[in-house]
């Protein structure tokens, strides 16, 4: 499941020498001339070149364009081709012989299989799965590797998500296999990804909140349409919290029950839980002494009963 060594020495040599000509080009931090001297950036150092690189794709074309390291044509192929990259939100849904399958949650799924770097995932993730993470997956050589920086979430996925998950795997299998390589993926004859924003027009503003919040990778893509109907009025506000409540309590339900949870009722202010008791009055009846009454109505309450999952 990993990139020979030979090639991660040279995606790093690679992705170091783009990230130095970012730093150049936007003058974020003094000193870093070199490949050998970004040991010396810390992790958010190297972030903030990161989300300045993704930010200005054309850099990397830019940067096969000028090509300021005399880099032979094949290596700037591989720099140019990261242009293709995917960013965003995945689940590591399995550990397979030649990869880690990731599957997105943009609409259609798809399901990716990606090559560790210098530490296998089981190290980075865990052996548990699914997980969540938050990585950019980029074209090496007919491959797909990560960037080196992958942030996993530690949200326990219960019973649900992980069927959901599943089904959304056979899906996404089915209509497109496991993509091992973006290049040729990209290339192929592949089915036309429908375009949701030409049928949204066609629903209320609340209707399309709903589906604007329904995965992180629409509330990432209709960030500012999210703000611009949250702000327009309190309905779409309670939209909003009521949404996102649901989201997290979904997330977080199988883990209470691991810390012996059986029933009871939860109060979520959009991630946060904030309340619980026994009962719904007794619930309502707390929330009403710590919140203030016009925050009451952002709250989402959830009920966890035996037998839930």
């Amino acid at each position: 499941m990993q990139l020979a060594d030979s090639d991660i020495d040279l995606f790093y040599h690679l992705y170091y020498s783009i990230l130095i000509y970012v730093n150049q080009k936007f003058g974020l931090f003094a000193g870093f001339g070199g490949s050998e001297e970004m040991s010396e950036l810390t992790p958010l150092q190297v972030n903030e070149l990161r989300q300045q690189l993704y930010t200005h794709p054309y850099l990397f074309d830019l940067f096969a364009e000028e090509n300021p390291l005399k880099f032979t044509p094949d290596l700037l192929t591989i720099v140019a081709s990261w242009n293709n990259f995917i960013s965003g939100r995945f689940y590591i849904y399995s550990y397979q012989k030649k990869y880690a399958v990731l599957i997105d949650d943009r609409p259609p799924s798809k399901a990716y299989g990606v090559l560790a770097l210098d530490c296998p995932f089981p190290e980075l993730v865990g052996s548990v799965l699914p997980v969540m993470v938050e990585t950019v997956l980029l074209p090496f050589k007919n491959k797909i590797i990560y960037d080196g920086t992958l942030q996993a979430y530690p949200f326990y996925l219960g019973l649900s998500i992980k069927g959901s998950l599943s089904e959304t795997y056979h899906h996404a299998v089915e209509k497109f296999g496991i993509i091992a390589s973006l290049t040729e993926f990209e290339a192929g004859e592949q089915s036309p990804e429908p375009q949701p924003d030409d049928d949204l027009g066609l629903l209320s503003d609340g209707e399309r909140l709903k589906i604007y919040l329904q995965s992180e990778d629409n509330r990432q893509k209709y960030e500012l349409q999210i703000q611009e109907l949250v702000e327009k009025s309190v309905e779409f506000k309670i939209i909003y919290y009521q949404e996102m409540g649901r989201l997290y309590a979904e997330i977080y339900q199988e883990r209470w029950r691991e810390i012996g949870m059986k029933k009871g009722w939860i109060a979520l202010f959009e991630e946060m839980p904030i309340a619980s008791g026994g009962t719904k009055a007794e619930l309502e009846g707390i929330l009403k002494k710590i919140l203030p009454a016009d925050r009451r109505k952002f709250v989402y309450i959830f009920r966890l009963k035996p037998g839930d999952r």
